[in-house]
């Protein structure tokens, strides 16, 4: 069998707070805790969960822009943190990024032909008709014309914006693409229309996406599978249709529970408190209607609970 599009084993990932005092020894926060899965070509998956979890410090990871305390991040079977830097370099033409704030992220000075060309002029360099006829491809597959590449962003609306980022990022033809919420900075009639977007483009372009978000709703409607995360771990992964219907882990319910349709106006879910590197029982048990001692005393681990799942809980729903 082939390996996954990308692969992520055992990633920790820990940044150094401030010293309490001079003399102190430096404290770390731990944002990912022992973080594994894979993605395989053509399921795009989804990562989802509150403020604070550790989602966008993966997403870092998995773009090798943030080197990890523990762990490996492969693509196509090669460890990205291995790979020389002009290995790497040559790597990143296969892994681009929509981010969030489609406003803040294009160039205003720029016109939108060398915006979305930009990729191609830093990662892979071709012949300028080559770059011509790619920047017209990407601007088609996004729903937008021809004569749009001559215009500058401040003449399209927030949707347009968000579209000509994502034509950006498959200009180098990639096969994966890592969204860091998406469409959370768009007004909700707009949402449904980059989403549905998102949705055809693994079947017409060929990419695979790599999903973060806080909203299971986003991530369902992309994303064949799906990872709930909760302070740094894992707590539930499977079937998006499969998970979202039948949770089973209670953080997953209480992100079901949460989440606004894609009609209604979105929120963020109420932010994690830190956690500590060293800890016993389960993190969510301070939250969770369903706890018992157990879950004080001892941390679950992921396990199969059957149709592709696999849940961190000592007494799943």
């Amino acid at each position: 069998m082939s390996a996954p599009l990308l692969e992520v084993e055992g990633l920790v990932k820990r940044y150094k707070l401030a010293r309490p005092s001079l003399f102190a020894p430096p404290a770390t926060r731990l944002a990912v805790d022992g973080v594994s899965f894979a993605v395989e070509a053509g399921r795009s998956f989804g990562i989802v969960g509150e403020s604070g979890s550790g989602k966008s410090t993966l997403a870092r990871a998995v773009m090798a822009l943030d080197r990890p305390s523990e762990g490996v991040v492969r693509l196509e079977g090669r460890s990205l943190f291995d790979l020389p830097r002009r290995d790497l370099r040559a790597m990143r033409a296969h892994v681009q990024m929509i981010f969030q704030d489609p406003y803040g992220s294009l160039d205003p000075r720029q016109k939108v032909a060398r915006i979305v060309a930009e990729p191609l002029s830093n990662l892979a360099p071709v012949a300028p008709a080559e770059r011509a006829r790619r920047i017209e491809e990407a601007l088609d597959a996004v729903g937008l014309r021809p004569a749009d590449a001559l215009k500058y962003p401040h003449e399209f609306s927030g949707g347009q914006r968000q579209r000509i980022a994502i034509a950006r990022a498959l200009i180098t033809r990639p096969k994966l693409v890592v969204a860091d919420e998406p469409v959370s900075a768009l007004d909700v009639s707009i949402q449904a229309q980059v989403l549905n977007l998102m949705s055809v483009l693994p079947r017409e372009a060929g990419v695979t996406f790599f999903v973060i978000s806080h909203d299971l709703a986003v991530v369902g409607h992309i994303c064949d599978d799906v990872a709930v995360m909760f302070r740094g771990r894992f707590v539930e992964t499977g079937p998006s249709a499969t998970l979202l219907s039948r949770p089973s882990h209670p953080y997953t319910r209480e992100l079901v529970d949460a989440a606004p349709k894609l009609e209604e106006t979105a929120g963020d879910l109420p932010e994690a408190p830190p956690h500590p590197d060293a800890r016993t029982g389960c993190a969510y048990a301070s939250r969770c209607l369903v706890a018992q001692a157990r879950c004080l005393k001892e941390a679950p681990v992921l396990r199969e609970i059957g149709e592709g799942r696999r849940v961190a809980c000592h007494f799943p729903l």
